[in-house]
C-alpha cells in the first residue's frame, strides 16, 4: 500500500504553527503544533497514518532546518 502526504505551512505566530496536509491538491486537513511542547493535534481529531506522517516529517524538517518548514512531502 502506497502513501503520499503533502504538507504546507498556512499560519505561524509566536505560540503555534498550523499546517494544511493531505494528498496533492486535496490538502484539506489541518494540524496545529504548539511550539513550546512541539505537540500536535489534528483539527478533525483523526490521528491516522496521514496525520502521523505529516507531523513526523514536519518535526524532522524543524530539526534539520532550524525553523518550521514551509512545505514538504512524504512518499512510500
Amino acid at each position: 500500500m502506497a502513501i503520499l502526504v503533502d504538507f504546507e505551512k498556512v499560519r505561524e505566530n509566536s505560540l503555534e504553527v498550523e499546517y494544511a496536509f493531505g494528498m496533492g491538491e486535496w490538502m484539506d486537513r489541518r494540524l496545529l503544533i504548539d511550539k513550546q511542547s512541539q505537540q500536535a493535534s489534528p483539527a478533525d481529531g483523526n490521528r491516522d497514518k496521514s496525520f502521523s506522517v505529516a507531523y513526523g516529517k514536519i518535526l524532522q524538517g524543524r530539526q534539520r532546518l532550524g525553523q518550521w518548514p514551509t512545505r514538504g512531502a512524504y512518499q512510500a
